[in-house]
């Protein structure tokens, strides 16, 4: 297209490339020029448009990421909380197995001299 704009074109090449110039148009040169205007803010608002675009997508990416993110960090919590689950239990175990083994510590305390008493 620069080679066709170069300055060897003929007329017609210009009429097609960069449009109407001049006033040897007359009246056809206004509705021309209201078109050229109109297709000027199409240009505008549809360059607008891919900005935004662009820009969502880069929201977009961040968010993916951001989820991506909370995923690993829900799934590190789920296991460190059935890691800490499974301890709990295991120390509730061990409770309950050391009050146990007390609690025969003492009834055989208490029952053995009883019993050593009264055979004798």
């Amino acid at each position: 297209q620069r080679n066709l704009l170069e300055e060897d074109s003929d007329e017609e090449e210009d009429f097609f490339l960069r449009g109407p110039s001049g006033p040897r148009f007359g009246p056809r040169n206004d509705k021309i020029r209201h078109v050229q205007n109109q297709v000027d803010e199409v240009i505008d608002v549809m360059q607008e448009n891919i900005t935004k675009v662009i820009e969502r997508g880069e929201r977009l990416d961040d968010l993916q990421d951001k989820s991506e993110s909370l995923s690993d960090n829900a799934t590190a919590f789920s296991n460190r909380a059935k890691q800490l689950r499974r301890q709990m239990w295991w120390r509730g175990c061990k409770m309950k197995a050391i009050i146990a083994l007390v609690a025969v510590i003492l009834l055989l305390v208490i029952i053995v001299p009883i019993v050593l008493k009264y055979r004798t």
